[in-house]
């Protein structure tokens, strides 16, 4: 696709195209670059996309999409014996090695550990292999490896073919797709590949199961439930589901539509506005979202628990994807790179929320989920947000372009208390300017300070840009200088970590900045990780710590060279939320960011920041 482009093409194009989400198109960009290319590779812009470079004429023998192959394989002969299969059945069936497929389980059963819960693979010695736990969770395993990338039917009908051979035959998939393509134009589902792939694969497995008679645990308090039937998901399932169960003349009971509610909610493809309103919200899940923003008064001396629209709509959203998230469904965020970016402050604060959350509730949020809730967040800083900058404006005779110019500045700044004196130039009381932040006068005025501008006439671009200056210096003053920095050259993520904590003298934060991590990596975007701890330090005040690497390092989703460490001090976290703030301003200047890279030493670092305020 890139090599017949010759250009660059958005990431978000390339997963329509492919029918896979935007994660994927990153993951696979990263492992065609690591495991695959010789001569070229993709490059990536955050504002151009991907584009391919140099001449694709080889590729690295790899075995990599095989053992995805077997994989895929390997987990269906699983599901699909009574009890133990043996590593020689299966190495027969998939005409590789016994040592292969032997090697290739304990690779899936370490994928298993760190992705689900309730399910493990066992292996007896003469016995051989079997998948026990979750029954959800197994289909949930073969569902995410069955995800294929088509772009159109025919591609489509073959690649389940292959994928499902012995369970259904090509004209029998031929005829669900078509009758699921009619099912999902009534039903208001997305028609994209992506969409149909997924559910497509879902029922497959679904009712392969339940016609074997494996059926999904009840093991939920129906007390605590939330009406799933009032929701739009649980109309589109039971439709779906009653309709395909005809079809294939077995009987689904309710429990089965229950979860492929839950499955419908986390792939967001559809949302009501009347359903969250007829939600009936668990009591634990009240109390759980209050107990972790009272914690969060605490942290930020903030008022968060206050705050209705936040408690309330947490506890919605929640309410939604509290049952999809207990039984480890994938919640699809394809904003998240974004958001982490350009919502910095309030995904900081909804890592500490999900902390929180998960010690009350034992509920983990993931990082798409997390994304979810820093929107939640983000628009409770901008409701909060106090007038901090005081602005007069000398109107005198000219009145009506004054009031057109502070309605103008109202909307550029919306931290601005801007006000209209009465007083005429030539008499006005200096002791009452001087509590203004900024002066804008309309023709000359006796006042020698340097936060006054003077416009003659309507403003015009020429004005405006001088306000904005004076804005910058105002709103984006550094308040916490750097600490330590360095270039010296690390081999990892995790040796990085340890030798800037050991450079600020908090060694002992370790452990809280890979609890952190896990939660949620800490990269962003444009090459740039903020790593941080969940806990405050004892340290008297936040202590900050860069270090800009020549060769970019693996920091979980992609490759960063310039690594800002934040360590909170101790009842220091509404700082960091500040210093947050100020770095976003900072990564959204691409020149102030590219200048900031190239500084050779920690005053030129600290220097390029606090002149920042310097530049248009």
């Amino acid at each position: 696709m890139l090599q017949e482009e010759h250009n660059y093409l958005k990431g978000k194009e390339i997963a329509k195209r492919l029918g896979i989400s935007d994660r994927s198109v990153r993951n696979y960009v990263k492992d065609l670059n690591d495991n695959y290319l010789i001569d070229s590779k993709i490059l990536t812009n955050k504002n151009k996309g991907y584009i391919l470079t140099g001449a694709v004429e080889d590729i690295k023998v790899s075995e990599h999409f095989e053992f995805e192959e077997r994989m895929f394989f390997i987990v269906k002969f699983l599901l699909d014996a009574d009890d133990w299969i043996t590593y020689e059945e299966i190495a027969e069936s998939l005409y590789f090695s016994n040592q292969t497929i032997r090697l290739d389980v304990i690779k899936i059963q370490k994928m298993i550990e760190e992705q689900y819960q309730n399910l493990k693979i066992e292996s007896v010695i003469f016995k051989g292999v079997r998948l026990t736990g979750s029954e959800i969770e197994k289909r949930l395993l073969l569902e995410g490896l069955s995800k294929i990338t088509t772009l159109n039917k025919s591609k489509f009908i073959e690649s389940f073919a292959y994928h499902f051979k012995d369970w259904l035959e090509k004209p029998s998939l031929e005829e669900s797709l078509n009758f699921f393509q009619e099912k999902s134009s009534g039903l208001q589902i997305p028609n994209n590949p992506e969409t149909t792939i997924s559910i497509m694969s879902y029922l497959i497995i679904s009712l392969r199961r339940v016609a074997q008679q494996h059926y999904c645990d009840y093991n939920f308090d129906t007390t605590d439930l939330i009406k799933i039937e009032s929701t739009k998901e649980f109309e589109v399932a039971k439709s779906i589901m009653h309709d395909y169960g005809n079809q294939a003349k077995i009987i689904i009971p309710d429990v089965e539509i229950i979860y492929f509610s839950f499955y419908l909610i986390s792939q967001r493809l559809m949302f009501s506005a009347s359903d969250d309103h007829s939600l009936s919200v668990p009591k634990d899940l009240k109390e759980g979202v209050m107990k972790a923003l009272k914690l969060l008064d605490q942290i930020y001396h903030s008022n968060f628990s206050e705050d209705e629209q936040l408690l309330s709509g947490l506890i919605m959203h929640l309410a939604r994807d509290m049952y999809p998230l207990l039984f480890n469904f994938y919640i699809e965020n394809s904003f998240i790179t974004t958001i982490k970016k350009e919502y910095i402050q309030g995904y900081y604060m909804a890592v500490s929320f999900a902390n929180d959350l998960k010690k009350s509730l034992h509920l983990h949020l993931p990082e798409n989920e997390i994304g979810y809730i820093a929107i939640h967040f983000a628009s409770f800083i901008e409701r909060s947000k106090t007038k901090n900058v005081k602005i007069a404006i000398l109107t005198s005779r000219h009145q009506s372009v004054g009031y057109l110019l502070k309605k103008e500045l109202e909307r550029r700044y919306t931290n601005a208390s801007i006000t209209t004196p009465m007083c005429d130039k030539a008499d006005f009381d200096k002791a009452s300017l001087s509590e203004y932040d900024l002066i804008v006068s309309f023709g000359p005025i006796s006042l020698n300070q340097h936060n006054v501008i003077i416009i003659n006439g309507i403003p015009v671009e020429k004005d405006y840009r001088a306000i904005d200056n004076i804005m910058k210096k105002m709103n984006y003053v550094f308040v916490t200088k750097i600490d330590y920095f360095t270039r010296e050259k690390y081999t990892n993520k995790e040796k990085l970590l340890r030798g800037l904590l050991s450079s600020i003298g908090t060694p002992e934060m370790m452990e809280s900045i890979l609890d952190r991590e896990e939660f949620s990596t800490t990269d962003i975007s444009d090459g740039i990780a903020i790593p941080h701890p969940l806990l405050t330090s004892n340290l008297e005040k936040t202590k900050i710590a860069v270090a800009i690497q020549e060769k970019p390092l693996d920091w979980g989703s992609q490759f960063v060279d310039l690594i800002i460490m934040i360590v909170p001090g101790k009842d220091d976290q509404k700082m960091t939320s500040r210093i947050m703030e100020e770095i976003y301003h900072i990564i959204k200047d691409p020149e102030l960011l590219e200048t900031a890279k190239k500084a050779t030493n920690l005053e030129e670092f600290n220097q390029i920041i606090e002149n920042r305020e310097m530049r248009t």
